[in-house]
């Protein structure tokens, strides 16, 4: 056999090779598509349910240099989810994300006020976690500023959002505000993610005993 037949074999090969893992690829899209399509259903109940339940947040939540907010509720659930979009701006049948927002939330509002130095410290915190508030500068009579009056709302927004990770059969879950204030990533095989999973998610979100970071195992 001459060595370029000998070639010719190799390269059949190996294009039967990437044939094959492209196929598979493509396999594991079509799953974790699916796998998101499946998140999206979940949430898009669960929000329909919490709009009509509006349950209550046993814990309270503590806004550093400001106070305690307390007697919140779960409300206005929304879920949505964005295909990914090419360069001329058609979409794919590719899901970019899922994504569940909420708020914990009760009709009062802290009206503070706090000297200038911390008073950027109080503004900083605030934006970290997303709590929208208004702000006004108090002057003395020489029209220096000398505190800050701040108004906030009892809202958190909270939120998670499920993204595919690049090149990956994992799923990457940000938490945000979700049972306390911060945020968090975790990234989970897309097979694991199960109706039990989001159940104890969900409860995590609702504020109750929950067995969520058992089951992500954190």
């Amino acid at each position: 056999m001459s060595l370029l037949d000998q070639m010719k074999l190799q390269a059949h090969a190996v294009l039967e090779e990437k044939s094959s893992s492209t196929h598979l690829a493509a396999e594991e899209l079509a799953q974790r598509n699916a796998k998101l399509k499946e998140i999206f259903a979940y949430w898009q109940e669960f929000a329909d349910l919490l709009k009509v339940i509006q349950p209550d947040f046993a814990y309270p939540v503590a806004l550093p240099l400001v106070g305690e907010m307390t007697g919140l509720k779960v409300v206005e659930p929304f879920a949505d989810y964005r295909y990914e979009e090419l360069a001329n701006q058609n979409f794919t049948d590719e899901i970019k994300y899922v994504r569940l927002y909420f708020f914990y939330k009760a009709p009062d509002v802290f009206n503070i006020q706090r000297e200038v130095g911390l008073a950027a410290r109080v503004e900083d915190e605030l934006w970290r976690y997303g709590v929208v508030h208004t702000s006004e500068e108090l002057k003395n009579e020489q029209q220096r500023t000398v505190e800050v009056a701040f108004s906030v709302p009892w809202e958190i927004k909270g939120s998670v959002t499920v993204t595919p990770m690049p090149h990956s059969k994992a799923l990457q879950f940000s938490l945000k505000n979700v049972a306390k204030l911060g945020e968090m990533e975790l990234e989970l095989p897309f097979d694991k993610v199960n109706s039990e999973l989001l159940d104890e998610l969900s409860k995590l979100i609702l504020g109750q005993a929950t067995t969520f970071w058992k089951l992500v195992k954190l």
